[in-house]
């Protein structure tokens, strides 16, 4: 089976503004595709860290680097934890996913997508154990065995593998993804579109076919919380086409609408699967 990774980190706004992208992926060819997230780790400390391409030392500095990259990829985004609560490193929440990865892959994908959207949009800091305990309870792990393999080391381990692939690969950025199948490895660094992608995992797994996505009120329901751009880019519509779809089946109560602070998210109607 071919494989999708991502070279990321929970903490990294281009990931976030990927995830349109890996959804896309995801919706169009299903579980043909495997798909995997190694976590690379994108600053141990910012107290010594120093981006000189984007002048930025600390969390502070991030904010316009955060708006600049929202207003490309779409996603929506709360530069507020960056002023009110910084982060003094990204790799423990890189830990955290390691510690949920030694549960269960799909249940570790959820609690990543979980991660970036509290980071991203609901002024969470999740460097913090509190927000990684309370992240993981919510998307179903076993909070005790992850707060185990938090505190035994095991998840750090995990991370610390993590890194060696990150290492063997030459990723430099984030994220960095490699394709690989019957016909060999491709990789590609930065923020990539679908197209470009999907090219990318043809080329490794010829005959590989994409399907068409299912209706939108089934695609909030399986995938929820979504963002007004992540219907856009699955559907391949404007971001405006894409809100007034929503809307519409908002007012139709096929979609119920999860707002956050200057954020606004689409979710099943309470009691909908």
């Amino acid at each position: 089976m071919p494989t999708v990774t991502q070279f990321t980190d929970p903490m990294c706004t281009w990931c976030w503004g990927a995830e349109p992208i890996v959804r896309h992926l995801r919706v169009a060819y299903g579980d043909r595709v495997r798909f995997e997230f190694v976590m690379g780790g994108l600053v141990a400390d910012f107290e010594a860290f120093y981006d000189a391409r984007n002048d930025i030392s600390t969390p502070a500095d991030v904010i316009p680097h955060w708006e600049e990259a929202a207003a490309v990829h779409g996603m929506p985004m709360d530069t507020t934890v960056l002023a009110e609560d910084p982060p003094d490193s990204t790799h423990p929440a890189n830990v955290a996913v390691a510690a949920a990865r030694l549960q269960d892959r799909a249940l570790a994908h959820r609690y990543l997508r979980r991660l970036r959207e509290a980071y991203t949009t609901e002024r969470v800091n999740v460097a913090t154990r509190e927000a990684q305990l309370d992240l993981a309870a919510a998307v179903g792990l076993d909070v005790e065995a992850f707060r185990t393999a938090l505190e035994d080391g095991s998840a750090r381990a995990a991370f610390e593998r993590d890194q060696r692939r990150l290492r063997e690969a030459g990723v430099r950025s984030f994220p960095t993804y490699r394709l690989t199948g019957p016909d060999g490895t491709r990789q590609a660094a930065g923020f990539q579109s679908f197209d470009a992608l999907s090219e990318l995992l043809t080329s490794v797994a010829p005959g590989l076919e994409s399907a068409s996505p299912p209706p939108v009120a089934e695609f909030v329901a399986a995938y929820g919380p979504v963002a007004t751009q992540e219907v856009a880019e699955v559907y391949e519509l404007s971001r405006g086409k894409a809100h007034q779809t929503l809307a519409s089946l908002h007012e139709a109560g096929a979609v119920a609408v999860d707002e956050r602070p200057d954020c606004r998210f689409w979710i099943a109607p309470d009691g909908a699967d």
